[in-house]
């Protein structure tokens, strides 16, 4: 439940402009820590329009008039939510957002072109529950582990296998098919595929050495030139690849989807990326951010705070981080019917549109998910339950379904390490309050309280550290949640740093720095030994050493150090036969 005066504040749309205008004129308005946008109001126009930033620094005000107009929503963190308390201590690697919504929630919505695999919904918020003290017994079949066999590639057959060639395939067909178009009476020359792959690792290369201007990649000064990239690809012509770089024809869009650009692009990322998902039983899910300029940190400074602003995803990934399928979040509108938002929900239809995916991997395996608490119902764990789908989640205090168990206030009075727990009568669901640094409330079909385990926290009172109780329901949360901000992390650490003026630009290239981070963690999986700067240096040299342009002069003496992708990618490298031995 929202603080009631954001909610006041906040009782209507607001489009970007008046959010920016309300927050910068309202000197008692709580400044929120970063704001979503939504694509802009001609998003699925053939010619959109761009922002007035240079390259290397943009903030809203240089959005144009039709982004300006989109709706927004500003995300607080906000001590006095009362939900604040239902979070789990974790040792994060990114800090939990409160979201303040310019759009109600149920008003709002998620997209996704996967359909629903037939499921129906068998669980209804009118359902009623009988709770009892004690633990449960989950009744799930026991997780069966596959034998799979290491395969060693090299970086760039992983990134290949990741970023297949239906991706790059589609890149070439709809920017020869814009290009065609636009220079209609003047043609020029088609992009190739090579042509594309060379593009696709300048952008790679960008993520690890980020100069201020693009240009400066192809000077000839000593402090900045990079011979890696102009010799595999001219300023020119890169520029002429990216002012028509697209993924989709804009004669034939769906209206309907504010994400229709990219469609295409993100169903065959989402298709790849569950065709080569690690097989294992955990799986998270949460919100992700993407700058609106992906190479740096994307703020805008209200008030003397600085504010994050972009796109939000919603993302599943494995424990470790790989990414199995995203989506990205449009607002009200919506392209495909959600009829299990409508039944439980839109956190409830993001978490329910993720278990079909996996389901897709394997329809019988008890797949465990983890998620916090702006998805986790009763209802929904109960439903997964239906199933066949093991699920944990912290849970707000008003979302337990009547669960008798102590409030929050009172229980913060108990000792450290006090928890109380009910589950259902059937011993399917458990609902578990636990004292740490504050009251974390988790609901589970799967994590029992036993065995209790000893944690180490540090005592003000005694200044010193202590071992206190800790139930096994929140010990298996705390292990398996944080996969999605694993892969937000790697993935903001070398993001693509070139900017385009297109809305839709920086999110091209998350998708390609998406697929990289996954085609990292296989190699990873298979026993690689590369850190992620090393794997992206490796991918980028060798997609700018294999699909450079080709000189007409004879091939040289090949050097000892070559990358040995390039070394043996059967291009400018064919055997010529004598009659003679030379000597």
């Amino acid at each position: 439940m929202e603080n009631s005066r954001y909610q006041k504040k906040w009782s209507r749309h607001l489009t970007l402009n008046e959010i920016v205008e309300k927050l910068e004129e309202d000197d008692e308005e709580e400044v929120p820590d970063s704001i979503i946008i939504l694509p802009p109001e001609n998003c699925n126009a053939d010619v959109t329009d761009e922002d007035s930033g240079d390259e290397n620094q943009v903030s809203l005000d240089n959005l144009p008039g039709s982004q300006l107009r989109a709706l927004g929503e500003a995300c607080f963190q906000s001590e006095n939510c009362s939900d604040e308390d239902d979070d789990i201590p974790l040792m994060q690697l990114s800090i939990r957002r409160r979201v303040v919504s310019t759009e109600s929630d149920l008003a709002s919505q998620s997209t996704s072109t996967i359909e629903s695999t037939g499921h129906i919904i068998t669980v209804s918020k009118k359902k009623t529950y009988d709770w009892v003290s004690r633990d449960i017994r989950p009744s799930f079949e026991p997780w069966q582990h596959m034998q799979t066999t290491r395969t060693q590639f090299s970086p760039l057959q992983y990134f290949q296998l990741v970023f297949g060639e239906d991706i790059i395939n589609m890149f070439v067909h709809y920017t020869n098919l814009y290009v065609a178009k636009k220079n209609a009476n003047t043609p020029a020359a088609k992009v190739s595929k090579d042509e594309i792959l060379c593009f696709l690792g300048i952008l790679l290369y960008s993520g690890y050495v980020v100069l201020p201007r693009r240009s400066m990649y192809w000077q000839n000064a000593a402090d900045c030139g990079m011979p890696l990239v102009y010799n595999a690809m001219s300023r020119d012509r890169f520029t002429f690849i990216m002012t028509n770089f697209h993924c989709c024809d804009n004669t034939n869009l769906n209206t309907s989807d504010k994400f229709a650009k990219l469609r295409e692009l993100f169903d065959l990322l989402n298709k790849s990326f569950v065709a080569n998902a690690p097989y294992e039983e955990h799986y998270s899910i949460d919100e992700a951010m993407v700058p609106y300029y992906g190479g740096h940190p994307c703020k805008q400074f209200i008030r003397g705070k600085p504010i994050r602003w972009g796109y939000k995803f919603w993302v599943g990934a494995t424990r470790l981080g790989y990414i199995v399928w995203f989506d990205p979040y449009q607002g009200q509108s919506t392209a495909t019917s959600n009829k299990y938002k409508l039944a439980l929900g839109l956190g409830a239809s993001v978490v329910l549109q993720y278990a079909d995916v996996l389901q897709e991997i394997n329809n019988r395996a008890p797949f465990h998910l983890f998620f916090d608490n702006f998805f986790t119902s009763i209802y929904l764990i109960d439903e997964l339950r239906v199933r066949g789908i093991k699920a944990t989640g912290t849970v707000r205090e008003n979302r337990t379904a009547k669960c008798p168990l102590p409030t929050n206030k009172q229980l913060q009075k108990t000792p450290r390490g006090t928890f109380k727990h009910q589950s259902t009568r059937a011993e399917q669901i458990l609902v578990c309050k636990w004292h740490d640094n504050s009251v974390v409330s988790v609901a589970s079909n799967a994590a029992t309280i036993q065995p209790v385990t000893k944690v180490k926290r540090f005592s003000q009172q005694e200044k010193k550290y202590v071992l206190v109780d800790q139930p096994s329901v929140v010990k298996k949360y705390d292990e398996n949640m944080g996969g999605v901000d694993r892969s937000d992390q790697n993935i903001g650490l070398y993001r693509t740093s070139i900017r385009g003026k297109k809305w839709y630009f920086s999110l091209i290239c998350h998708g390609l720095d998406m697929a990289l981070h996954n085609s990292w963690q296989l190699y990873k999986n298979n026993g690689g030994e590369y850190d992620f700067l090393h794997f992206r240096r490796s991918v980028a040299t060798a997609l700018l050493e294999t699909y450079k342009k080709r000189s007409d002069r004879k091939a040289t003496r090949v050097s000892q150090n070559f990358r040995e992708d390039s070394r043996f990618d059967g291009k400018d490298h064919l055997i010529r036969y004598r009659d003679n031995q030379l000597r």
